[in-house]
This record gives C-alpha cells, sequence and structure tokens, in this order.
C-alpha cells in the first residue's frame, strides 16, 4: 500500500500529516492538537469514513425509538407534575 497523504487521530479526529510510514503500516505518528502518539490510535482516512458512518448509523437507530416510549415519558411527566401540586 502507498504511503497515504494524511493520518486521522482517533483520539481528536484531527487530520496528522507528520508521520512515519513503512511496509504498508504506521510506524510513528504525533499529533499536534492532542499529543497522541499511540500508532494504534491513529486511522486511514477511509478506514476513518467507514467507522464514522457505522457509529452514525448506531446513533440513527437509538433516537429512532419507539413511539410508545415517548407517550410513557409525557404520561410520567405528567404524574410528577400533579403530584407536585
Amino acid at each position: 500500500m502507498a504511503r497515504p497523504d494524511y493520518l486521522i487521530c482517533l483520539e481528536c479526529e484531527s487530520e496528522v500529516e507528520d508521520f512515519i510510514w513503512r511496509d504498508g503500516e504506521i510506524r510513528r505518528a504525533t499529533c499536534e492538537v492532542c499529543g497522541n502518539s499511540d500508532v494504534d490510535a491513529f486511522s486511514l482516512p477511509e478506514e476513518f469514513e467507514q467507522e464514522d458512518d457505522e457509529e452514525a448509523l448506531d446513533e440513527d437507530e437509538e433516537a429512532d425509538g419507539d413511539p410508545e416510549d415517548y407517550e410513557d415519558e409525557e404520561e410520567e411527566e405528567e404524574d410528577e407534575e400533579e403530584e407536585d401540586r
């Protein structure tokens, strides 16, 4: 694999251009933003985009939820308001 133009720091999601690439692997990298220097905490841009897409899908599934859950929450809030009176 050819040397990428940059890496993504998984700690702060910054682009990192200062790194050593040898035999298709990250040998050394340092993030200038957060100071991360753990080579396992960097990602290739194309791998990071895939991970980011998967996380977005997980968040969408959680956000959708069940409409009945919202009704239960509203009823609980109404009950609490009545108790406060």
